[in-house]
């Protein structure tokens, strides 16, 4: 039989208690998210918040060489890795409130 996360014999008002501060540590961790990431071999990189909104784009000079189309889907490739991270991550941090966290994980 799986061992419950909680206590049964704990007070309830211990066991809120308990739950609150969980939430708020997830909370916190999850305003720390970011994602970064390359493209076009380094030229183009991409940095979002835990929001997913784009906080930094930099393009290398040398980028400007690439035809219009190859520079979109340079910083769309690099964007959308960056979310896939926060993402990624975002989920590893609330894997803890749903009991789904690998043995051993800490946030």
């Amino acid at each position: 039989m799986e061992q419950s996360r909680w206590n049964d014999d704990l007070d309830i008002e211990v066991q809120l208690t308990r739950v609150n501060e969980e939430l708020r540590s997830v909370r916190l961790d999850l305003a720390k998210v970011e994602g970064q990431a390359e493209a076009a071999k380094g030229l183009v990189t991409v940095r979002v918040g835990a929001d997913c909104r784009i906080r930094d784009l930099k393009l290398d000079p040398r980028v400007m060489r690439l035809p219009s189309a190859e520079l979109a889907e340079a910083i769309k490739e690099a964007a959308n890795t960056a979310v896939d991270q926060v993402a990624g991550r975002a989920r590893e941090i609330t894997a803890v409130l749903t009991g789904e966290a690998p043995e051993g994980y800490t946030r």
